[in-house]
């Protein structure tokens, strides 16, 4: 292809179409490439030939330069207007069909009409023939009523006619049975005795079948206490030999006779045990009994005792009474009164429903949550306001159980009350469990530290009680009573200062007492805080003692005069605590405590020095 030329005219010159060999081969291409196309597809497709055409001009835009923005043009030209024709086609498709649909809408509202008017009718006559057979149906059923009262008439026997009885009442003359008042009397004594007759036979007389069920329930009862007689005696009897064994080994470990051992002295016992009830079975029995108590120190073996305590019709009694009472309290339970079931739980005789089955029994019952006091604490309440009327205070189970419910409903009051009374079996678990259920930042707000306190001091165990003090913020009052009652190790305190770290204690530990010892050295304090990871403390603890004047001497301050004290703390400690202020940013207090840890140095480099010119002074003398 060459390039364009222009004309005389001003106009650019088109160049020719076909310049060389190689648009006549193209030109080739493009027809066998039409011809190829058009074999595959339906010709008489135009949708499918517009397609091949299109690709074809395509190629020729793409190979023919020149012509590229003219062929471009007429490209878009067409692409439009087969747009705007197949557009038309759409919408005029559209558009018939909705002409179509308006035309034929007149007509389907008229079928709609003309069927609804058809149902309306339908349903009236269904509506009639409905009448229609209802009432057939109730005729129906009316004739069928009055056929079964005609046959039930008809199979009724015949009403017996009373027949009048014309002869004379006998045991009355015929004055007498024609005098109405004397009649009259005569019905009232007659009513009472049939009516005396009818309570008689509803309660005198049984079926004789009865009395057979009677004997059998009985003939069992018997059998059973036979048995129950028997195994008595069996456990009688074993319990007196092995009485009989234990005191005997009793006696041989008082006196420990030679050639003898502690077999043989039983064996030895247990044989002049049977001797002494074969006595007591024949007829000296009361001369026995004298030597056995005489020998033994208490009634002889188990044939002494008679089956009379197993025929006490007073323990029968007491149990039939237990029973009914167990009875009672299931009854209350089940009927949701549970105030009621724990009162009388907690009154049952010898304590038989005062148990932590029955408190587990309270714990499984699930209430709504808008109740105030749920069965449980009812329960607990009970067994705690009998304390008094029993005599006897709630096991160490029971106790923590009633402990741990008026920690769950947050009771503390009512668990001072019950502590303050002495109606708890305390023990170290029970105050552990009070003081564990504390979540309170010292001090403690809640009271249970209090209340911890007050059953370690009771159980005299004193190092939880300071503990306590402590974490109420009772910092010198527990100090002071360390001091008293249990006087603590260093240890002691720095366990004491890992559990409740406050600022108050560290001061007060760092503090000197009345003799000028501090029961911590400052060192100490601070290492152990530090390897809790209390680093804010530590350091408002040092910038305090920093800030405030020595005692002793007004110029130093209160931490100067604790580190000169501290003899324990190595100076590389005291060399990473300032690494580790200079690291945090704190170079004021880390100055200061250079100074500090300074004149320590100088005075302990003296300290030593004139301890060794005084051993050499005395190794020259």
């Amino acid at each position: 292809m060459s390039s364009r030329a222009s004309t005389p005219g001003g106009f650019p010159k088109i160049p020719p179409i076909i310049t060389s060999e190689l648009d006549r081969a193209f030109l080739v291409h493009v027809n066998e490439y039409i011809e190829e196309e058009l074999r595959k597809v339906d010709s008489r497709d135009p949708e499918q030939r517009y397609i091949i055409y299109r690709n074809v001009f395509n190629k020729i835009i793409e190979h023919v330069s020149a012509y590229k923005p003219l062929l471009t043009s007429i490209k878009k030209e067409y692409e439009d207007t087969i747009e705007a024709i197949q557009k038309g086609q759409r919408e005029a498709a559209y558009l018939h069909g909705k002409l179509k649909a308006m035309a034929s809408e007149p007509s389907t509202i008229r079928n709609y009409r003309k069927r609804a008017d058809e149902l309306e009718e339908r349903l009236s006559v269904i509506d009639k023939d409905n009448d229609r057979l209802t009432k057939q149906l109730e005729e129906l059923k009316q004739k069928r009523r009055s056929h079964e009262e005609q046959e039930r008439e008809e199979q009724a026997p015949p009403k017996r006619e009373l027949k009048k009885d014309r002869r004379l009442i006998p045991g009355l003359t015929l004055e007498e049975a024609t005098d109405l008042n004397l009649l009259y009397k005569n019905l009232d004594v007659l009513d009472r005795q049939l009516k005396e007759l009818n309570i008689s036979l509803r309660t005198r007389y049984l079926p004789k079948s009865q009395k057979v069920d009677l004997k059998d329930k009985l003939d069992n009862k018997v059998d059973y206490r036979d048995q129950l007689v028997r195994q008595g005696q069996l456990y009688r009897a074993k319990r007196y030999r092995l009485k009989i064994a234990v005191e005997a080994a009793q006696a041989y470990n008082r006196v420990k006779p030679p050639h003898q051992t502690v077999g043989d002295a039983v064996t030895f016992a247990l044989a002049q045990a049977s001797g002494m009830q074969v006595q007591e079975k024949e007829p000296g029995q009361e001369q026995g009994q004298q030597d056995g108590q005489q020998r033994e120190g208490s009634p002889s073996g188990p044939h002494t005792t008679t089956s009379f305590d197993d025929d006490d019709p007073n323990k029968e009694k007491e149990a039939e009474m237990m029973l009914e009472y167990i009875e009672k309290f299931n009854e209350l339970f089940e009927d949701g009164k549970y105030e009621d079931a724990a009162i009388h739980a907690a009154n049952s005789p010898k304590g038989i429903l005062r148990t932590s089955a029955t408190l587990a029994k309270f714990r499984d019952v699930l209430v709504p949550v808008r109740r105030q006091k749920s069965p449980l604490l009812s329960f607990c309440e009970a067994v705690m306001a009998s304390v008094g009327a029993v005599g006897t205070k709630p096991n160490k189970e029971l106790s923590e159980e009633c402990i741990q419910c008026a920690l769950n409903e947050n009771r503390t009051d009512l668990l001072s009350h019950w502590i303050s009374q002495d109606r708890l079996s305390l023990t170290k678990n029970t105050g552990d469990l009070i003081s564990k259920h504390c979540r309170c930042k010292v001090p403690c707000k809640c009271g249970c530290q209090a209340l911890a306190q007050n059953i370690y001091a009771k159980l005299h165990l004193h190092n939880d009680a300071v503990v306590c003090l402590l974490k109420q913020g009772r910092v010198y009052a527990g100090l002071e009573y360390a001091k008293n009652k249990a006087p603590f190790s260093k240890d002691t305190y720095m366990e004491v200062l890992r559990t409740c770290p406050s600022l108050q204690l560290m001061q007060a530990l760092a503090a000197e007492d009345d003799s000028g010892v501090r029961p911590l050295p400052i060192g100490t304090i601070i290492l152990v805080l530090l390897e809790n990871n209390q680093f804010e403390l530590v350091l408002q603890f040092i910038q305090e003692l920093q800030n405030t004047p020595s005692a002793d001497d007004p110029k130093t301050s209160m931490f100067h005069a604790a580190v000169l004290d501290d003899m324990e703390t190595s100076s590389d400690q005291w060399d990473s605590l300032v690494k580790l202020l200079q690291d945090q940013g704190y170079e004021e207090t880390a100055t200061g405590m250079i100074s500090t840890i300074t004149v320590m140095a100088a005075m302990k480099t003296v300290f030593y020095k004139s301890l060794a010119d005084t051993d050499d002074e005395e190794k020259t003398t």
